[in-house]
């Protein structure tokens, strides 16, 4: 009989932590993202009406092409412009160096290589530049 209880206690404790824990965070936790402008680009350079990746002209290996597909994939689920443009576009914002960049009316606001590690980074990015978009100055909950 005292086992029992026992059993029930610890059952009950177990359970209560994870709770008490998510309240906790709930009540004085603060998730904030926002996502800086790098610089504002000249007109001489294009004009963008909405968010957009643009990626360089250019052609690529069997990796750097999965690494691709995976970026116009999520570029249509997001409803996000994908535009290809030639080097001289990226020399003339000075992003020479990148594979593919995130864009807007405002500007710059990342580049980033063709890899995995770039991908996933510019995936996040855009969803937290949407996001920023949508709610106004950053993402608070």
């Amino acid at each position: 009989m005292r086992s029992k209880g026992l059993k029930r206690l610890i059952i009950f404790v177990v359970f209560l932590i994870p709770v008490t824990w998510y309240l906790i965070l709930q009540l004085f936790g603060d998730n904030k993202f926002s996502l800086s402008l790098q610089y504002k680009i000249d007109d001489e350079c294009g004009m963008f009406s909405d968010i957009a990746v643009v990626t360089v002209q250019d052609s690529l290996t069997m990796t750097e092409t999965n690494y691709m597909n995976r970026v116009v994939y999520a570029a249509k689920k997001r409803r996000v412009s994908l535009i290809s443009k030639d080097a001289s576009f990226f020399s003339c914002i000075d992003q020479s160096e990148a594979d593919l960049i995130l864009i807007s009316e405002e500007g710059l606001w990342g580049a980033y290589e063709l890899t995995r590690k770039g991908v996933d980074q510019l995936l996040t990015e855009l969803d937290i530049l949407k996001l920023q978009k949508s709610y106004g100055q950053g993402t608070r909950r």
